[in-house]
């Protein structure tokens, strides 16, 4: 029979002290912390406990002699999801969500990255050690009438029943930190399980009326150095694109940083054309491969190129075949993680590469070395140049991404830590030793090349839309290629309708958008946990998950974000309506309306 006032005392406790933990390790990056948030806490925490124990509960009424064997695992769940629950603070700022089934679509990938990072082989038996305590604990002796628990289990198998079918968090504000902070994992895990991404009504309805809506396209500028830049590129022949994992965040955005960690990207920068306001679309690889390769705006929910229909987006590889160009993807880490080899087939790449074609001494859990990759790269593009007149070659790093693995001794900092900045400086090695390398090919004078980063690191901030985390580099750089910078706003999907331009090629592919190039205000859509936001020069503008709006200040000289809580009813309306307009269309591009 199970001691439920145990159980509750200890699921309570466990929730409060990892509340209590969040707000000593991270508690300058959350606002002001009431009495009654914890009782909010409480609440939400009680909600997941009616969840968890009331399907335990189910079990015991059904099969009385499977409770403790299920009691048991239910004790294991706790400890992991305990633990899960630090690590996905520490690495996103968020409680678990709906990353949880990606991860779980690939277990094999996942596995060894834990392996590697975690060493989860040693810990299943103090695992193990730990749910059977747990269970001892939970579990009391019972004589006569209740024996089995089955009428001491009606109750909670009922309660279980009602949280499956109502259980939302409570405590949820503008605020993204304090919403998580009251939140659990349990209750994040389940609302997103429950969101239909195919069927969004405030967006649904906006997509059914009449209004023409859209991004409205902008001009190219006409200034002269990009009118050089055009001149330089009509020459081209061959296009290399490095899509760097999170080279972006505060080592690049601060200036004595970058010089410190990333001198090689320093240099380059300042012989390229280079964009200080970029944004990525979202916080994740997937995200960064349907702006850059796709030019689609993030729809609330997971990236379209991992959704069902992914084969009506537009694509760049099929626009720069357009263009007589052979397009091909090299690629060193897992082919099937995320779909990649399936999605980059059917987005029109002619040739792949995986890191199952590389026979390198040093890997990282997640594929070869950067310095591997590069060096493959070089080879390739010796070939391909041989073959083909025009090549377009994509490629994507994975050195700077958790556990941050590189080899030792290349770069002066020990690799042994594993910390974030000394990846970013070897990954800066890596690149700055390919472009040294590839200026002695005869290929050289005829490529462009460009240099952007999927996404920045993790998301940080207080807004439903972190966007200062989304802000990454951009350069366009190669022989006659003259240094500029473009500092207005702009968005990592606008590069597919940016190349058609430069290179002048005629294409049906309908990517969204505007020209990266021109010297005029534009915008950047974004999208976190399923809210969506127009970025400006002067605010954000979001439509949170179940519709509503809000607005937030940008402040131009530090690039951070201030709520704006009162805004005037006709121009907060417009603002709305302006999102709804931008998004609409890649809605309806996926979901055609009935």
């Amino acid at each position: 029979m199970i001691a439920w006032g145990r159980w509750v005392t200890l699921w309570l406790c466990l929730g409060a002290s990892l509340r209590l933990w969040i707000l000593i390790a991270h508690g300058s990056d959350i606002p002001p912390i009431r009495a009654f948030d914890f009782l909010l806490g409480a609440a939400n925490d009680l909600q997941a406990f009616a969840l968890v124990s009331g399907f335990v509960a189910c079990i015991g009424v059904l099969v009385p002699r499977l409770l403790s064997p299920v009691l048991f695992v239910t004790a294991g769940l706790m400890i992991v999801v305990l633990f899960a629950e630090v690590f996905f603070w520490q690495e996103f700022q968020s409680r678990l969500n709906r990353l949880v089934f990606h991860y779980l679509s690939f277990p094999g990938e996942v596995a060894l990255f834990l392996e590697e990072q975690f060493f989860i082989s040693a810990l299943l038996v103090p695992l193990a050690l730990g749910s059977w305590g747990v269970m001892r604990f939970l579990l009391r002796r019972s004589t006569g009438v209740g024996q089995d628990g089955g009428p001491y289990l009606w109750a909670p198998a009922a309660a279980a029943v009602f949280a499956l079918l109502l259980a939302e968090p409570l405590g949820q504000s503008a605020s993204r930190l304090h919403s998580e902070w009251v939140s659990n994992g349990y209750l994040g895990v389940l609302r997103d399980a429950r969101y239909d991404e195919a069927h969004i009504p405030w967006l649904a309805q906006f997509s059914d009326s009449k209004k023409k809506h859209g991004l409205k396209p902008t001009k190219a500028s006409q200034k002269e150095p990009l009118l050089e830049l055009r001149q330089a590129v009509a020459g081209k022949r061959h296009l290399v694109l490095i899509i760097e994992e999170s080279f972006a965040g505060p080592v690049w955005r601060d200036p004595v940083l970058r010089e410190k960690f990333l001198p090689n990207f320093s240099a380059l920068s300042k012989a390229s054309v280079s964009f200080s306001q970029l944004y990525a679309t979202g916080s994740r690889t997937t995200r960064g491969m349907e702006a850059i390769l796709n030019g689609f705006l993030p729809l609330p929910g997971i990236s379209a190129t991992q959704r069902a229909k992914a084969n009506r987006l537009p694509s760049l590889a099929r626009g720069m075949a357009d263009g007589g160009f052979f397009p091909v993807f090299l690629y060193g880490g897992w082919p099937d993680f995320s779909n990649f080899h399936r999605y980059w087939r059917d987005m029109g790449f002619k040739r792949l590469w995986s890191r199952d074609d590389f026979e390198e001494s040093f890997e990282t859990s997640w594929g070869v070395s950067d310095e591997a990759l590069f060096d493959r790269l070089l080879r390739e593009m010796d070939l391909l140049t041989a073959e083909h007149p025009k090549v377009f070659l994509a490629t994507l790093t994975v050195s700077h991404h958790r556990p941050f693995d590189f080899p030792e001794g290349v770069v002066p900092f020990p690799a042994e830590e594993r910390r974030s900045e000394y990846a970013l400086a070897y990954a800066d090695h890596a690149l700055g030793s390919f472009f040294k390398h590839a200026q002695a090919r005869p290929w050289y004078g005829d490529t462009l090349f460009l240099v952007i980063a999927d996404h920045g690191p993790k998301p940080v901030g207080d807004a439903l839309v972190p966007a200062q985390s989304f802000r990454i580099p951009l350069l366009l750089l190669g022989e006659g290629i003259a240094a500029y910078e473009i500092d207005h706003v702009g968005s990592s999907m606008s590069l597919p309708k940016t190349l058609m331009n430069l290179f002048d090629i005629p294409t049906e592919e309908a990517f969204f958008g505007e020209d990266l190039l021109c010297d005029c205000p534009t915008v950047a859509p974004l999208e976190n946990a399923y809210h969506i936001g127009l970025m400006s020069e002067h605010s954000l503008d979001v439509i949170s998950r179940e519709g509503r709006f809000e607005r937030w200040r940008v402040d131009a000289s530090t690039g951070s974000l201030s709520y704006e809580p009162q805004l005037d009813q006709r121009q907060g309306e417009g603002a709305r309506l302006r999102v709804l307009e931008a998004f609409a269309p890649a809605y309806r591009r996926l979901y055609p309306a009935p």
